[in-house]
Parts: structure tokens; sequence; C-alpha cells
């Protein structure tokens, strides 16, 4: 049996006959009050005739959500199988496994709160803990709109997962119904959309279409689309209604910049298209203002980009031989040598550790070998006066999907791990320029890249200022930024929780206000973030967040979706159990 079929041990439809409550949560008995959704044991929780009548309703698509690694535990899903956990095990920290394939499964591993956990003793019961009590497997409108009627009559928490990439506990919740829109996989190619804000080729993606899904489809028709360096992540989802960086973006902006329009199902059960000329004010919040709280997402049409030939390149340089100080008096000048290079569509991805710099996938679209060359000669002259040794390599590839799959392929999967937690910040052009500021930001990245389990930075150096596009809500530090970077935190599964708990603390109290206080006038992008951020709002949204709120509660009144950090989620509070209740 695969390890595929041993991860679906735990889902089983929802028939009419009886249905099992999981067991984790007969063990308390609490009762909700008028204020707070209702959990499992509660008493006003629905009944199982209630689930059998909504799996009826939408057609059998309702899953009872068990983690996948109750294959590793005795009780109480007795699905324990010793080859099948440590299959599990040693992919636990990959997303090409098969997490984003599941219902419930998500990709936080400090979200999942050790409550089913492989690499805990057998004998430990698996508890759902964080994970959702139903799934609603989307296939369209209809599941949608049955699933938010049968929230709001139970009181039942409701929230929102595609691929389940998601740092803050934004696509989970004890308790809730979850609706689940991965496998909404329509793509449709559009030669000539014809509208007064753009004409030209377009797509139109599901919902659940990833990344390397999107870019095969659009390099079928001859053209790139803008996505995410990791391949597993659903354009659609919250990568484009949070901003969404990406190699292209230099050329041709954020994922949310290249939005036309979003199919949506809103918390009152409408289901509209929101563009610039309808709905406009939804397609302003949802394009870059965060996604799981203005309603469900369906499918979303992106511009496409005429293809060609696509210039890259590798970088690597280190401290070994002229030292730590000079190293980063290097690092520094490489910021200041990028306006020629990203204001001519170009973007560099490169991480950082204390000791090294090491960039990949830099991304030249339209170069050939001898402008490649030419692009990166400032670069290397520079590292060449300093007496830095370095290691490149170019590269020419026939397409946009060839240079991807070189640099971050192989795909499907690509190469990348994920990260339970992450901060990030977005660092200000002007800032990286002056003479006087950019050893203040070198000397904060820097001291990031010492912070154990913090290394390396992850950054991207780009250029996203043009106003070629529609309004929207991306956070209005992106439009004078010219790099942003990450602090992925590591995770180690033999830890305590309360060692990871620290790490977690460390992350938001001690380094996120670190890079925030280099880089005033920077903001924090709400994707890549820590769910403790100081000052979200602010950070996420800058100036946009009084608006955003204001369509919050003109389209969700009685906030019915929550996510943590999302527009409008001050409105509740997670009490010590993490049951969801609203503020006072």
């Amino acid at each position: 049996m695969s390890l595929h079929k041993v991860a679906l041990l735990g889902l089983a439809s929802v028939g009419n006959a009886a249905l099992a409550i999981p067991r984790d949560v007969l063990r308390y008995t609490p009762q909700a009050t008028a204020s707070c959704r209702v959990l499992p044991g509660d008493a006003a929780w629905p009944k199982a005739s209630d689930w059998a009548q909504l799996n009826k309703t939408i057609n059998g698509h309702l899953i009872t959500a068990v983690p996948m690694a109750s294959a590793c535990h005795n009780a109480p899903f007795n699905n324990y199988n010793a080859t099948f956990c440590t299959q599990i095990q040693g992919a636990w920290n990959e997303t090409k496994l098969f997490h984003i394939n599941q219902p419930a499964e998500f990709l936080s591993m400090y979200f999942e709160n050790y409550t089913c956990d492989p690499f805990t003793a057998r004998s430990k019961p698996c508890d759902l803990g964080n994970y959702a009590s139903y799934v609603i497997n989307v296939t369209g409108a209809a599941d949608v709109q049955a699933g938010i009627a049968f929230a709001k009559k139970n009181n039942v928490r409701l929230v929102i997962k595609n691929t389940g990439h998601d740092y803050l506990g934004k696509s989970t919740g004890k308790g809730a119904l979850s609706l689940w829109t991965h496998n909404l996989k329509s793509t449709q190619f559009i030669p000539n959309y014809n509208a007064p804000y753009y004409q030209g080729p377009a797509i139109k993606l599901g919902a659940g279409v990833e990344g390397f899904e999107a870019y095969a489809a659009a390099n079928l028709t001859g053209n790139r689309i803008v996505g995410g360096s990791c391949p597993t992540v659903g354009i659609a989802g919250g990568y484009s209604q949070g901003g969404g960086h990406s190699m292209l973006a230099s050329s041709y902006g954020l994922g949310a910049d290249n939005v036309l329009e979003w199919e949506v199902v809103t918390p009152d059960g409408s289901h509209v298209i929101a563009t610039p000329t309808q709905y406009s004010d939804l397609y302003w919040a949802i394009s870059g203002g965060g996604g799981g709280t203005y309603g469900v997402v369906l499918s979303m049409t992106s511009r496409l980009h005429k293809d060609s030939i696509v210039g890259g390149a590798s970088l690597i340089f280190d401290d070994s031989k002229v030292g730590n100080a000079a190293f980063w008096k290097a690092v520094g000048a490489f910021h200041t040598l990028l306006p020629d290079f990203v204001d001519t569509g170009n973007s560099v991805t490169y991480t950082l550790t204390n000791t090294e710099f090491l960039s990949w996938g830099i991304t030249m679209p339209g170069a050939d070998m001898d402008k490649v060359n030419a692009l990166m000669k400032p670069f290397l002259d520079d590292l060449t006066s300093r007496g830095i040794d370095y290691q490149y390599q170019p590269h020419v590839a026939a397409n946009f999907y060839e240079h991807y799959s070189f640099y971050l392929g192989p795909l499907p999967e690509g190469f990348a791990d994920y990260a339970p937690f992450t901060g990030s910040r977005i660092l200000p052009r002007d800032l990286l320029l002056d003479p006087q500021h950019n050893p203040i930001v070198m000397d904060a990245l820097r001291n990031a890249s010492l912070s154990d389990g913090y290394s390396p930075l992850a950054c991207q150096a780009l250029n996203v200022s043009s106003q070629f596009h529609s309004d929207n809500a991306v956070h209005p530090a992106w439009r004078t930024a010219m790099s942003v970077c990450l602090t992925p935190g590591n995770w180690d599964p033999k830890a305590t929780p309360a060692q990871m708990n620290a790490r977690q603390n460390y992350a938001a109290n001690v380094l996120q206000p670190m890079l925030d206080a280099a880089t005033p006038g920077g903001g924090v992008y709400l994707n890549e973030a820590n769910y403790k951020q100081q000052n979200w709002q602010e950070a996420f949204h800058g100036s946009n967040y009084a608006r955003l709120l204001q369509i919050k509660k003109k389209y969700d009144p009685d906030s019915l979706f929550y996510a943590n950090t999302a527009v409008g989620s001050d409105a509740w509070y997670l009490d010590s159990n993490n049951r969801l209740c609203r503020s006072s």
C-alpha cells in the first residue's frame, strides 16, 4: 500500500448512517455561549443526523477529519502502522509528501501543537487539537453556500483551506467546519480578455491550481504567469490574495497586481464576480488585503505575459578570504547596486547566513547570455575590487517554465521544506541606498542571521513600483521596497513544546522588532509573518487597514469568517481551550 493511501486512512466520507464525533473532543464538556462558537462535546454541537443531512445536501462531499500522524499512535483512531509511521517521520518536513493533498492537514508544526505528532510515543493518544473537525471538499459554489448556511445555523466555526501553506494558523481551527478548495483545478485560457482595465491574454484558474500547474498551463499557450517560488502554493489562494512576490515581480508586478477577476462566495451566500468595475471594493480588498476573511474564492482570472527566453544566474560568495566584517560590507554594497538591475525588470532570489551569500534563480526576462553577463558585471566587479572570491554560473532558458524548473525544480514538488513559523520585513529602497542607513540594515540582517534556529534568511530583491495595474490593497510599503527578507524558523521534532514556544516567542518579541526598528517605513509581508506580530494591522496593511476593515464589515457584518491576523480578526479571541469567542 502506498503512503498516499495510508494518509487517507483517517479520512472517511460521512454517510447517512451513524457518524462518529471525533473522540478526543469528548474528554471535556464546556458549553458554548451565545458569544462563542460551539465545540464538539457541547450540548449545542450539531447532532450526527445534522452532519449527515449536510453531507446529503452537498452530494457526499463531507469528510471527517483524522490527522495523518494517527498512523503513529494506537488511539483513538486505531490507524497504527509501523511501516507507514516510519515513512511519515522521514518526510514530515517536506511539502511534497502529502500534506497539501490532504483535507485537514496544514503546513505548520507550531499550530499542530503536538496533539497528534508522529514523533511522540505510540501510546500517546492522537487528538485533533487545532485540526478542523469536518471538511467540505468544495466542488463549486453550492458546496460553499451549504457550508456557510450550516455554520450560521449551528454556530460552528468556519475556516477556508486551499493547500495549507500557512505560517499563521489561518487555514485551520479547533472544532471548525473547513471549506477545502484544493480540488478546484480547472484552467481556462482566454486569448483576448477585453475590459476597460486590460486587453490581452489571460487565464482563469480554479482556486486549487498550484503554481507548477499554472506555470505549465501558461507555458502551453506561449505565455508566462506570475506565481511564487514554491511550486505547490495555490496561486489563487492566499498567495495572490496576500500580495504574492515572484521571480517575475520586477517585470509584471506582484501576484495581486495581475488579478483581473475574483469569483467569490460572500458571507451572505451570494455568488459574485469581483473586478475593478463591479464589486470593486471587494476586488480591491481581496487583491492584497489577505485571504480567509472576505469570502471564499472559487477562481481567479489573471493576466498572462508573452513568453520568451529568460536569463538566469547563480552567485555565491562568503567571508572565508576577507573576514566577516568585509563580507557584510560586500552584502551592503550588493544592495546599493540593485537599482539598475531591478529597475529593468530583473529580480534576485538570495539567502544570507552570517558567513555566506547565496543567490540562485537570478531572473532576467528576455536576456541572452551576453546580456546576462553584462547585467551581472557590476556585482562581480565589486566583489573583485574587494578581493572576494565568488562562484558565478550564468544560464539562459528557452522560456520561463524551463527557467523556473532549472532553478526551483524538480517539478512538481520543488525542493523547499516548510518552516513552522517565520517573520519578514519589506526593506525600503531609500534606506538601502542611504550610506548612513545601509550599515544599520545590514547589522540587523547580520544579527538575525546569528539567531539560533533562524538561518539562513531568505530574500528577494525586486521593484514593484509600477502602477500599470488596477488599484488594490497591497501594502504601500511594497511600492517603495527593494527587497523583502524572511526569517524562517527551524523546527526540532525532538525539542520540548516549551523549547519551541521559546523559539516562537523570540521570533516575535526580539527578532522581528529588531528588523522593524532598523527599517522605518517598511512593512511585514502578511503571508510570511509571525502570528504574534506586534501591531499587525499596521505592519501587514499600513494605511490600507481602515478601509479594509470597513469592507470586511460591509460584506461580513456578523464576522462569520475568522482567521488569525486577518482583517477583522480582532473581533474575536481564542480562550485557553482554543474556543473562538467574540471580544467584548
